[in-house]
């Protein structure tokens, strides 16, 4: 199947050639710092402004520009999300469950603050999320999540029949769970927002500077990089699934994940009405997922994976091209504008990780819902290095991901099983 492609097509990212970044002053690498912060992602920017609001001198490094990876990347979407509900991470971890879901609870609010209170202009609105499903079994499963959304508070209600074709212009699903408290924006004015209010809160901002090594001496740290080398009291490693070989312990604990999306050109009003109705932000119950949304311009922005391991972004596009025709047969013929790809930070529990790891403290694992989390957890991470209680999540055990260098040998295998777990499930 040819794709059809917009005359202005190009593989890039979206969000990034429709947002203008937040100007960094060029400056001289400082040669202390009370606290070095490695990614210059949403995480690194929040704890920067957090700990400079504070006082301490902060230096942020990043390899590339600053939110160079998922922070501009990712689909725009506000979840608290934590791929499990509050009864089940109950089950599992007993009273530190609650605290978990109420922890991804405060980091939805916590981006609705952030936006309001730092005027970030980045079309946000609180849409909701439609959680759909394929299976004949969808509503008892759905109806059991609502229940336990539910019983903290969370609204939420399964949709089916005409209730579900009201939420969306698709007879693909059996069903769908609504949760109110979820929204949608623009990734890349977000992270220029992010940057901004941590430069004016007196942060010194370094892209293009990568940490090439950390070393201990004494109480303190060294912090290489090509421009030089900052002493500091504290590091803070926020690369997520960017990890590098800085620290080998925590790169062992992420599986970077490739995830792509395409973006048709803006839809006509009438077809965005009967496609999204409530433009909710979407995903289904695969393993190997589909999300998707209409952005602020109306164009349909729609993504996933089609295997674990190494794809093509030309695969990987047509093979987005046809799962949306899968959902929305009456988008066939509509030109794709953009196309590009990323790397999500799987954990071995689908949580994220926070704590500190022989010294240096680190954040990581968002597992596709960053855009709350990784805001939080960076404003966490800063009061914390400023004497303050971890987040939660530093009480969950640190897991390396089994035959983490093998990950391209076994990939295949994980994914052909989930491939035929999905197929069982429609």
């Amino acid at each position: 199947m040819l794709v059809p492609l917009a005359p202005e097509y190009t593989p890039g990212v979206l969000w990034q050639d429709t947002a203008t970044p937040h100007p960094v002053t060029p400056q001289p690498l400082p040669a202390k710092a009370d606290v070095v912060i490695v990614g210059g992602g949403y995480c690194g920017l929040s704890a920067a402004g957090e700990l400079a609001q504070r006082g301490r001198s902060v230096v942020v490094l990043d390899t590339h520009d600053l939110g160079w990876g998922a922070s501009t990347r990712n689909g725009g979407m506000v979840l608290p999300d934590l791929k499990a509900g509050p009864a089940s991470l109950t089950a599992r971890y007993g009273e530190l469950g609650l605290r978990l879901h109420a922890a991804v609870e405060a980091a939805f609010d916590h981006v609705e603050h952030v936006i309001a209170a730092g005027s970030i202009d980045c079309a946000y609105e609180r849409t909701g999320q439609l959680y759909l499903s394929h299976g004949e079994r969808a509503p008892a499963r759905l109806d059991a999540l609502a229940t336990e959304l539910a019983s903290v508070g969370s609204a939420a209600h399964v949709v089916r029949g005409e209730a579900l074709r009201a939420e969306v212009g698709s007879a693909a699903f059996s069903a769908g769970l609504v949760v109110e408290r979820s929204g949608g924006l623009h990734p890349a004015r977000f992270h220029a927002g992010l940057t901004r209010l941590a430069e004016a809160a007196g942060a010194s901002l370094h892209p293009h500077t990568p940490a090439t090594a950390v070393t201990r001496a004494a109480t303190r740290w060294t912090v290489s990089t090509p421009r030089g080398v900052i002493d500091t009291g504290h590091v803070l490693l926020a690369t997520n699934a960017y990890a590098d070989s800085l620290v080998p312990t925590l790169r062992r604990r992420v599986l970077p994940m490739g995830s792509f999306i395409i973006a048709t050109e803006p839809l006509a009003p009438e077809v965005a009405q009967a496609v999204l109705p409530t433009g909710r932000m979407c995903f289904n119950d695969r393993h190997l997922l589909w999300y998707w949304r209409l952005d602020d311009a109306g164009r349909m922005v729609f993504g996933g994976r089609k295997r674990l391991g190494s794809v093509g972004l030309e695969e990987a596009r047509d093979y987005l091209y046809r799962s949306m025709l899968e959902v929305y047969p009456q988008l066939a013929g509509t030109n794709v504008e953009r196309a590009w790809g990323g790397q999500v930070a799987l954990t071995l529990d689908r949580l994220p990780h926070c704590g500190q790891e022989g010294g240096l403290w680190y954040a990581t694992g968002c597992n596709g819902s960053g855009v709350a989390l990784n805001t939080w957890m960076g404003h966490r991470m800063g009061a914390a290095i400023d004497g303050e209680g971890l987040p939660a999540f530093a009480e969950l055990p640190p897991r390396a991901i089994p035959l983490h260098s093998l990950r391209r040998a076994w990939l295949p295998l994980v994914s052909t099983w989930f491939q035929l777990q999905d197929r069982r499930a429609t």
